[in-house]
């Protein structure tokens, strides 16, 4: 099979033609009163622009040439510069209020000559959101085709097609590897999501193939509604662990990785639990909400290596804690009031709005190969040859500390995590990390282990900046991680570029791990 060309979309003629027809203009028209309402509430949410008309009216419906130019330069004005992710700002109320309006707002994007990547990010979002909003309630927990996904979005996309495209197919693997997911974790650690952006990026203009709208819409709705299953599986795992620890009369839990005390009673974690909420809109960003999952799939990894410890007779051999059943899940969620809906409109896109993990490499299960420990990672350049020089000794430290512990206590068949404690501060390291750490390893090995070991000089930073007030290594331990940073980056675009998936996506998520941290550990500077 090979992959179809592109197919022009056929929509409503463009106020750009040099010569519309009468018709046309009352066609364009009618598409941009319906647009409004969306155009109006990013412009003034985000203070894009001055609204042309005053606030909660609309255009005229018989407008004067003027007024009739001006608007549609206005909002294309509005056009160039909103992007995706304020788009999924808008509160649900206002983004799914009319798939009239959604529909407008689509048409505008498609007839677009030269699409840019945030007209690509926008169609992306803007596809799946009418998808959510206009699919009959059946679709939603049932098994969803290419068929289903064409028929819906047929009013927005007259072309939609459902002929499958041998360039989309990497899609279906990457559901049939979130079907097995049990965890956001899992999710992350296998890099579905990264997978997938990456696929988009590679498309180019095929991506506009209606064929190619639809598969990716199929894949964003089932990505987000597998994302929602999964963190309703995390928080009711959460609670059946402090449930279990409660009933083993254990009052107190280290959760230092999570980001609480050394002794953090359970009720205040069924507290923090019970009230957790996802960041939107006044606190969203990337970072925030990566830090917001990072968090609570930290605090399940430290309550579940709790209940291993105090309770082993309650620990699943597999995972080390508890894990709720499907059932019970649905039940939890009950009673917090949360139950678990398969998909949520307003739901940030998923390959936008949280740390993205990639998949765990083929030695997932690494063995202790070398004798010595790697090198350590040389400091990145430095403004001063002395910051340099310290910084170089610390990450030589830390790099031979992690190592050390990583050979004497291998990660468990089954566990995708491993846990280091550096100055009574834990890191936690994914499979791939792992790896790079005890097998013997290449450039790419490298950079990962430089990766982990700016993050744990953050992370050990951060702490000692908590206890005793120490700015100084705090300070050099921010300097170094914003160089690596700039380093990883171009790292990453260069395996894009040499089509290595694995190692953009590997080192593509630990940069964006050591991003979070980064931002955190600024907040603690004066």
């Amino acid at each position: 099979m090979t992959s179809k060309t592109r197919i022009p979309v056929k929509s409503l003629g463009s106020p750009l033609d040099s010569s519309p027809k009468p018709q046309d203009h009352a066609a364009i028209w009618g598409e941009a009163i319906q647009a409004y309402p969306l155009y109006s509430a990013l412009a003034a949410q985000f203070k894009l622009a001055a609204l042309p008309h005053p606030e909660g009216e609309l255009p005229p419906a018989r407008p004067t040439r003027e007024i009739f130019d001006a608007d549609l330069k206005w909002l294309d004005g509005v056009d160039e510069t909103v992007r995706a992710y304020q788009i999924r700002q808008l509160p649900s109320e206002i983004l799914n209020a009319s798939s009239d309006a959604l529909r407008a707002f689509i048409h505008r994007q498609l007839r677009k000559s030269d699409k840019t990547t945030a007209d690509r990010d926008k169609i992306d979002l803007l596809l799946v959101q009418y998808f959510a909003l206009c699919a009959p309630e059946s679709l939603y927990r049932s098994e969803i085709n290419l068929e289903d996904v064409a028929q819906v979005l047929q009013p927005v996309l007259a072309e939609a097609d459902a002929t499958p495209l041998e360039w989309c197919e990497p899609l279906d693997s990457m559901l049939s590897t979130v079907d097995h997911c049990q965890s956001l974790r899992d999710l992350l650690e296998q890099g579905v999501l990264e997978k997938g952006r990456m696929l988009k990026e590679s498309a180019g203009a095929m991506f506009y193939d209606p064929a190619a709208l639809v598969a990716f819409c199929r894949f964003n709705f089932l990505v987000r509604r597998a994302f929602i299953r999964l963190l309703h599986a995390d928080l009711a795992a959460v609670m059946h662990a402090i449930d279990a620890l409660d009933a083993g009369g254990v009052k107190t839990v280290d959760c230092r990785r999570a980001g609480f005390s050394a002794a953090e009673t359970t009720s205040q974690l069924r507290y923090y639990a019970e009230n957790w909420r996802q960041p939107f809109h006044k606190d969203y960003t990337e970072s925030s909400v990566s830090h917001a999952f990072e968090q609570l799939l930290a605090l399940r990894a430290d309550l579940e290596d709790a209940v291993t410890r105090f309770l082993p007779a309650s620990a699943d051999p597999r995972f080390g804690a508890l894990i709720p059943t499907e059932s019970t899940a649905g039940e939890r969620g009950k009673s917090t009031g949360e139950a678990p809906v398969p998909f949520a409109p307003s739901f940030p896109g998923a390959s936008e709005f949280f740390a993205k993990s990639p998949e765990a490499p083929a030695s997932s299960q690494p063995t202790p190969a070398a004798a010595t420990p790697p090198a350590a990672p040389p400091a990145a350049s430095a403004p001063q040859e002395s910051s340099a020089a310290g910084n170089s000794l610390e990450a030589e430290k830390c790099l031979e500390t992690i190592w050390e512990q990583l050979i004497a206590a291998p990660p468990s068949r089954g566990r995708s995590m491993s846990t280091v404690v550096l100055r009574d501060t834990k890191v936690l390291l994914s499979s791939w990390e792992v790896a790079a750490f005890v097998s013997e390893g290449d450039q790419e090995a490298e950079d990962l282990r430089r990766a982990v070991v700016a993050r744990a000089l953050l992370a050990v930073a951060m702490d000692g900046r908590k206890r005793s007030g120490d700015l100084a290594e705090l300070a050099s331990s921010i300097t170094l991680a914003r160089t690596e940073v700039s380093y990883f980056q171009g790292r990453v675009e260069a395996a894009k570029r040499s089509k290595n998936t694995e190692a953009a996506v590997n080192l593509g998520i630990s940069t964006k791990r050591l991003l979070s941290v980064l931002e955190e550990a600024e907040k603690l500077q004066p």
